[in-house]
């Protein structure tokens, strides 16, 4: 069995314990290569972020119709797609992202199995 793999860096040690024949060089080069990138990031914070986002979005930020939205379009789907992927209308689905209509929570479950999130974001 091989003997554990120890890394350090500024960030933090690394331990581990490979499995099989490892290139060892290699994985210590390319987990230090991963850990300096990491440093050399720029961080935003997330209150900016928040900021920036309710911004563009005003008053329909953070809502029901925002999240559902959001969680459609990380699911590449377009409206008319998750319409025939549930049973609801596609102009139900639109006044919903605009806030016009109210969702229940049967739909809203139904939407968070296909869209995979937490359906008490979408009441």
């Amino acid at each position: 069995m091989s003997q554990a793999l120890k890394i350090h860096h500024d960030l933090c040690d690394v331990v581990l314990k490979p499995s099989g024949k490892i290139n060892q060089a290699r994985l210590k080069k390319m987990i230090r290569s991963t850990l300096d990138q990491y440093l050399a990031e720029d961080r935003v914070s997330a209150k900016t972020l928040h900021e920036e986002a309710k911004q563009r979005h005003g008053d329909a930020y953070r809502t029901p119709g925002y999240y559902l939205r959001l969680y459609r379009q990380r699911a590449e789907l377009t409206q008319a797609a998750l319409a025939d992927e549930t049973g609801i209308r596609q102009h139900h689905l639109s006044e919903i992202e605009n806030n016009k209509r109210v969702l229940g929570k049967a739909n809203a479950r139904k939407l968070a199995d296909i869209l995979d999130c937490d359906y008490r974001k979408l009441l």
